[in-house]
């Protein structure tokens, strides 16, 4: 019987390191993306995403995301899963969802804005404004 708590124990203690790199990495995508700084996240990616999304790509699609959406003004997890986290991303002028991805070095390995559903989401989990 112990050695089940012993295992629960860890099982969350990981769950919740993994829950803090994604919170941290969140935050850091949030900030660089309202200070249009696109040389700073690109430097969160892990290599493989350098490769498919070089720096002038990232500076082009921050930049058309900023003109098209403004500002990120929240970020609310709607998910958590073992390969990403899903976020209720409230932009200046709509709301989508953002999938973050990290790789096991807590680097990005990719990021997607799809539309936000409310029906989807009844009670998110509002991390931050």
């Amino acid at each position: 019987m112990n050695k089940i708590f012993v295992c629960l124990a860890i099982s969350l203690c990981v769950l919740h390191g993994r829950a803090q790199h994604y919170e941290k990495i969140s935050e850091k995508f949030l900030q660089f993306y309202n200070a249009q700084a696109p040389d700073s996240l690109f430097n969160l990616y892990n290599p493989a995403l350098q490769e498919k999304l070089p720096l002038e790509k990232t500076k082009a699609v921050l930049s058309g995301l900023h003109v098209q959406y403004g500002d990120l003004k929240s970020l609310s997890l709607l998910k958590q899963d073992s390969g990403f986290n899903m976020y209720k991303a409230g932009f200046a002028h709509q709301t989508l969802t953002l999938l973050l991805s990290l790789d096991s070095e807590d680097l990005i390995e990719g990021y997607r804005l799809v539309p936000y559903s409310a029906d989807r989401f009844p009670e998110e989990k509002i991390k931050r404004k």
